[in-house]
């Protein structure tokens, strides 16, 4: 290769190293703008309820801002000292959890005459420190600095509140992107895909309450260490549909398994019933007419969204999916239906 055709290689792998760059920075501030209006979305429905009774959309943020925070100040100081306390008692379990899972693996294959590991195989601190340092990682992926973390805490918490003070702006803005005969029906779409966020909301806070309270109690009468701690755990992660079941469900079975093998059982049919209560019982009921997602769509978008981009991703793939739907069938659907031909 002759020193121009080198010299072309580098300005063009340097080329697609900075479009590379970018495009990650993009879809971080994407992501974080999406995470935004989930939360503006959500907030303006009682904002809306309240404008209505002639309340100022100012007024009304402020008071319910000022209502959560009460709300989880008080629920704070009423739980959060068990709530500690059973982190802090599941923190110093676990290690020896999942010793004692390993350890029950490690016998198992022996008799199976299968080798597993080597040495002592004993599970150190710097093991777990690693691994917990990855989960963070994941977790916080897209935030490289202290300085994005707090920029983007920011945009999380005055994008929201600024958009259910005053949408009224955002929304023309937006309307006028269009010719003037198509502003109407945009009005109408934009108006769909905030109901249809709405109805996918309710029936999700729904849903982690009912997951979070069944959870705790079925813990609690297997004798799981930390029940409250572990509920609390699986109705947060019972955000993500099917896959919040799963990842709510682990951290109960390695205690169990450690503690009483008898109990995995108990946990794993506790876990089994409350998902087939919520797939079967509280989505058709929560849901209505808001949205309607097949359960391989969401497992499709969930898995693709979070390897693609992380945590975030996998959190806002199910809205993401439910905006779409509704885009695809008022602006392709039903005009093929309109026009056939």
């Amino acid at each position: 290769m002759t020193d121009r055709g080198l010299l072309r290689a580098v300005l063009v792998g340097f080329a697609l190293l900075v479009v590379w760059r970018f495009l990650a920075a993009v879809a971080g501030v994407f992501l974080l703008l999406a995470t935004a209006l989930l939360l503006a979305a959500a907030l303006s429905a009682p904002v809306e309820a309240l404008y209505r009774r002639k309340v100022p959309r100012p007024a009304a943020v402020t008071g319910i801002v000022v209502s959560v925070l009460a709300v989880v100040g008080i629920t704070g100081h009423l739980l959060l000292p068990t709530l500690v306390q059973e982190a802090t008692l599941l923190a110093s379990s676990v290690p020896d959890a999942l010793q004692q899972l390993v350890d029950r693996a490690r016998g198992l294959a022996g008799r199976l005459g299968v080798k597993i590991g080597g040495g002592d195989g004993g599970i150190s601190p710097s093991t777990l420190a690693s691994a917990a340092r990855r989960v963070l990682g994941g977790l916080l992926g897209l935030f490289g600095s202290l300085a994005s973390l707090f920029t983007a805490a920011l945009v999380l918490l005055f994008v929201p509140l600024y958009l259910a003070a005053m949408p009224g702006p955002v929304v023309g803005w937006v309307v006028r992107l269009f010719p003037p005969g198509r502003r109407p029906e945009t009005r109408e779409i934009l108006s769909e895909c905030r109901e249809g966020l709405l109805g996918w909301l309710r029936g999700r806070i729904f849903s982690m309450v009912v997951v979070g309270v069944l959870a705790t109690v079925a813990l609690y009468l297997i004798g799981v260490p930390g029940a409250l701690f572990l509920g609390v755990f699986s109705g947060l992660v019972a955000f993500v549909p099917i896959i919040g079941s799963v990842v709510g469900a682990v951290p109960p079975l390695v205690l169990a398994f450690a503690g009483n093998p008898w109990d995995v059982l108990w946990v794993l049919l506790a876990y089994l019933a409350i998902q087939q209560i919520e797939s079967n019982l509280l989505t058709p009921l929560v849901m209505q007419k808001a949205v309607s997602l097949h359960p391989v769509v969401v497992v499709a978008s969930v898995t693709v969204a979070g390897a693609a981009f992380g945590v975030l991703g996998a959190l806002l793939a199910v809205p993401a999916v439910v905006v779409v739907g509704i885009l695809v069938r008022r602006l392709w659907f039903e005009r093929l239906e309109r026009n056939p031909g």
